[in-house]
């Protein structure tokens, strides 16, 4: 049984990562949407905390925005180290994060996740950023 290469494997890893996370978390959204759909009949204080007409749509394509932004900014196919992309992707979506925390204040389940989502992207580029500074200040 043969196994992958380890620089096949951080290839794989590399190109696929993100959009794997991202699928993760646009099946979780589509399911938090079937459990609490729209429900016209809930009203002001009563609609706070449960999915609005169109939340699926809306965070589907936000987050599948997002992804296509951070692949571009990113491009994984040619990092090397590369702690400025890293950095320049911090520095946008760390407004753009608190952004959609600030405004899932009263939403429902789907813009949770898409904060969540974002959340776990800013961790995730913040650590990225620092390991490739690291590395590539010590030339490994």
């Amino acid at each position: 049984m043969a196994s992958a290469d380890p620089p096949d494997l951080r290839r794989a890893l590399r190109l696929g990562g993100l959009p794997c996370l991202w699928l993760a978390f646009a099946v979780m959204m589509v399911r938090n949407y079937l459990g609490d759909p729209y429900d016209p009949s809930l009203e002001g204080t009563a609609a706070y905390g449960h999915n609005q007409e169109g939340a699926l749509l809306q965070g589907l394509g936000l987050s599948l925005s997002e992804l296509i932004i951070l692949m571009g900014i990113l491009r994984p196919w040619s990092y090397d180290r590369s702690w400025g992309r890293g950095m320049a992707t911090f520095a946008l979506l760390l407004p753009w994060t608190a952004l959609a925390i600030l405004s899932m204040m009263h939403s429902g389940g789907v813009f949770a996740l898409h904060a969540l989502w974002l959340m776990v992207v800013l961790i995730g580029v913040l650590v990225l950023t620092i390991v490739s500074a690291v590395a590539s200040k010590t030339g490994r």
